[in-house]
């Protein structure tokens, strides 16, 4: 299991200090953080950006018929986008199709130098689905557009919040009960650390980022009623429905 036990810790020590400090404005959702050695804390995390790596499997780059990057290929999504519900309810009109991807995040503030570095960067991981409109989105590419319309938009950034300190080698998504995406680290084209260190590169971090890290094959429309089961192999499961 990919291991960052110290940073952990250290969160949840900080946790605990401010935990009777005023709460700034911004958008903010429940983690359930899991340190090895201590008792699982509930705590309000302020999410500031939402980072995404885009065609970081291979499989994934040859299904859209897309080149393989040589370097991560970064783009946003709007904070005001995370859903961390049960429900997914899909735009009217508009055909949404699920990514499923880690979410690594982000425990402290500044820029790493080092792959070392990096790996005191990172604080948890969980799993999220990065929806995406596929329509709009080879629509906006044809015209050399950005792609940010079909991948911003309300309730677009899933994420479960239950983060772990170490990151399960192998993840899966169901939808109404059969096998859609299966990942493993290892299929990864950019581990967790060279992604930290590239996005480093071009912003500081803060405490609160998160990085949807990319998705495996197997993409596909939600619809209307779907039952939608994503989790790590060996873990339990977050059930969701689509509305």
């Amino acid at each position: 299991m990919y291991q960052h036990r110290s940073m952990l810790s250290r969160v949840s020590k900080r946790n605990r200090a401010g935990k009777h400090s005023k709460t700034k404005p911004g958008i903010y959702i429940k983690l359930t953080i899991q340190p090895v050695e201590e008792k699982a804390m509930i705590k309000n995390i302020k999410i500031e950006n939402i980072y995404c790596v885009g065609r970081n499997f291979e499989g994934h780059a040859k299904e859209l018929g897309n080149k393989v990057p040589t370097s991560p290929l970064i783009f946003q999504k709007s904070n005001s986008t995370i859903n961390t519900k049960e429900k997914i309810e899909i735009p009217k009109n508009q055909t949404i199709e699920h990514e499923l991807e880690i979410v690594v995040l982000i425990g402290k503030g500044g820029a790493p130098k080092t792959l070392k570095d990096a790996t005191a960067f990172i604080s948890g991981f969980s799993l999220g689905l990065d929806l995406t409109d596929r329509k709009l989105q080879t629509d906006l590419k044809a015209k050399g557009l950005p792609w940010f319309a079909s991948k911003s938009f309300k309730g677009s950034a899933v994420v479960d919040t239950n983060f772990k300190p170490e990151c399960p080698k192998e993840f899966y998504l169901k939808v109404n009960k059969k096998l859609r995406q299966k990942g493993n680290l290892k299929d990864m084209i950019f581990s967790f650390e060279q992604i930290v260190l590239h996005l480093a590169k071009i912003v500081d971090f803060k405490s609160g980022d998160i990085i949807f890290t990319g998705t495996p094959e197997g993409v596909g429309p939600l619809v209307s009623g779907d039952q939608v089961e994503m989790g790590f192999v060996s873990h339990a499961p977050k059930n969701l429905v689509v509305i």
